[in-house]
């Protein structure tokens, strides 16, 4: 099944949990859908030998879900949680904790820069983009 493109904009932040986003059930809005929050700025690709840039990826702030949705805007909410060891004897034996992926191997200098701090603040007039579970 083919996702519909809906985007919005941040329009309020409510908590440091909730925002409003400025699209609603006139758009097809609907409880349960999960939206990315965008970065401004994305992050440019560029050959290591010839310096060409090669193209630009969107990198995502935060992930929300619509809780209650109404005719022109939706209030979302964060919903991921990162699961830790909830005690030294789980660690030991490798209980309480999610899958692991594995992981690349690589020098930090060759890994894209985390978004400075100031950049991954939520704000008024962020783009919000419908996603899914499977968009990772």
């Amino acid at each position: 099944m083919t996702q519909q493109k809906l985007e919005g904009k941040v329009a309020v932040i409510v908590s440091e949990r909730e925002l409003v986003i400025n699209i609603g059930s006139r758009d097809n809005v609907l409880e349960g859908m999960k939206f990315k929050i965008m970065a401004d700025q994305p992050v440019i690709v560029t050959d290591p030998v010839t310096g060409v840039e090669l193209g630009r990826f969107e990198r995502e702030k935060v992930r929300v879900k619509a809780t209650r949705v109404y005719e022109k805007f939706t209030i979302c909410r964060t919903y991921r949680v990162t699961k830790t060891y909830s005690s030294v004897a789980n660690l030991a034996i490798g209980l309480g904790r999610d899958s692991e992926y594995e992981t690349l191997r690589a020098d930090n200098k060759d890994y894209i820069p985390p978004l400075e701090e100031k950049e991954s603040f939520v704000k008024k007039g962020d783009r919000a983009i419908l996603t899914s579970d499977d968009d990772r």
